[in-house]
């Protein structure tokens, strides 16, 4: 009897151990990374804005939409019976009544101890592999990164012209990314040369005028897309767009969606993105 009953406890011990983390990501960065690391989220904050602004990131359809980031639907997620909440330090004053629903770790994709969102993304990565026991995996993914951002950096070669890497606020204001944004310092990390800029936000970007983009005749401009207006034929009645250098002389490349302020698979997205399409403007089939 008592070897039956060992037995059993064995068992049930096991399949305990065995069940999946049940986690819950109200932190973009942080649900998309823990999907890479093979740990797929419960639910999410903004889950339908994720989908937009991040394009083809994949985010399976049993995530739970679990409400807004900075203000999420309590009573939903205490239905998902989250082992684990992720949370950035910009929602810390949500952490004590998360607390009362499960455990609580903040995670920190964008620090401006470490103005580098690229090399605080590893070190986030990093962190996060050890809560989830998926160390292995946190560096194969910065490993495939690295080597992604390798390839472009040959692909571009040694003359790669400078970069204005950007996202439209509207006709004619611009997020422009810097060396020290997601993008802008992976980019930099492989010698790819972006434009720096004298400033710029915990995302490291800056909001600015159409006329930023002349500093530098000789540069390419790269813009991420969705677009604040319907497509890019808005564009063509501004006198200010149209007279820009890299404009004049076909020097534009449009991206797909990716986020500018997620985590490693972002980039990864973002180099691929822009591999393909600098290879499509070569090539003459390249969009304005």
């Amino acid at each position: 009897m008592k070897s039956i009953l060992l037995w059993l406890g064995l068992v049930l011990l096991s399949s305990a151990q065995a069940a999946p983390l049940r986690l819950l990501a109200l932190d973009w960065a942080a649900a998309e990374t823990a999907q890479a690391l093979g740990v797929t989220p419960v639910g999410m904050a903004q889950l339908t804005d994720y989908r937009i602004w991040s394009g083809g990131m994949p985010m399976p359809d049993s995530v739970v939409n679990v409400g807004l980031r900075m203000e999420p639907n309590l009573e939903l997620i205490a239905r998902l019976k989250p082992d684990l909440i992720l949370i950035a330090p910009i929602q810390q004053g949500l952490q004590p009544l998360l607390q009362r629903i499960a455990p609580v770790r903040v995670i920190e994709f964008n620090s401006y101890q470490q103005p580098d969102s690229y090399r605080q993304a590893q070190a986030a990565t990093r962190q996060l592999a050890i809560w989830l026991d998926r160390q292995a995996e946190a560096e194969m993914l910065i490993s495939r990164t690295g080597a992604t951002l390798d390839a472009l950096a040959n692909q571009l070669g040694e003359d790669a012209p400078p970069l204005y890497l950007f996202r439209f606020a509207d006709r004619r204001h611009l997020w422009l990314l810097g060396e020290h944004s997601l993008f802008g310092g992976a980019l930099a990390s492989v010698g790819i040369p972006v434009i720096p800029q004298p400033r710029s936000n915990l995302w490291g970007f800056t909001s600015v005028p159409l006329t930023a983009l002349t500093g530098r005749a000789q540069a390419q401009l790269v813009y991420i897309e969705p677009l604040p207006f319907k497509d890019m034929n808005e564009m063509q009645d501004n006198q200010l767009w149209r007279q820009l250098p890299a404009v004049r002389a076909g020097r534009v490349i449009a991206l797909p969606a990716v986020w500018l302020g997620n985590g490693l698979p972002s980039v990864e997205r973002f180099a691929s993105l822009l591999s393909h399409h600098w290879r499509s403007v070569e090539a003459g089939h390249g969009r304005e």
